[in-house]
């Protein structure tokens, strides 16, 4: 993707289909928090080349985006996102780095158990990576914009 310095990337939010709540381990929310704080930007773009998926941090959700998935509303394109997940406690009243987090995980279509379980391991091995790469080097100088889908029912 070409992440110009004056574009803005759009990604639609499907309606959810469902949701649970699961706990991340600690050092996967840490590591990218880490991330997200050496970054110029308030998000970071994280590319899990193994499953064609860009995830995007920001600082209270994590957004999965499926690359091949690609949407046009009102003149607009954007790609899909499939997964989210929302820590349900504040940073500040965790009682240590070492604290899992509880976060509600948002799905946007029905067949996201396997793809979920995978983003797991694969999200964390792709911040794994980009840190050893780019330890000192990490930019995002674009914008993004998460706009809602509406389904095709709901149009204006």
């Amino acid at each position: 993707m070409d992440m110009s310095a004056n574009s803005t990337e759009s990604f639609f939010i499907p309606d959810q289909f469902s949701c649970q709540q699961e706990r991340l381990p600690s050092q996967t929310y840490n590591l990218a928090h880490i991330l997200l704080n050496r970054c110029q930007s308030d998000h970071l773009f994280v590319p899990i080349r193994s499953m064609q998926y860009l995830a995007i941090i920001e600082q209270n959700a994590f957004w999965f985006v499926d690359s091949m998935a690609y949407a046009v509303q009102d003149s607009e394109g954007g790609r899909l996102i499939t997964v989210s997940w929302h820590p349900i406690l504040s940073p500040s009243n965790r009682e240590g780095l070492d604290q899992h987090m509880d976060c509600r995980i948002n799905f946007y279509r029905s067949d996201m158990s396997d793809i979920h379980r995978r983003l797991r391991g694969e999200f964390f091995q792709a911040m794994q990576l980009m840190d050893n790469r780019f330890r000192d080097t990490i930019r995002a100088d674009s914008k993004i914009a998460i706009l809602p889908l509406r389904s095709p029912g709901n149009q204006p």
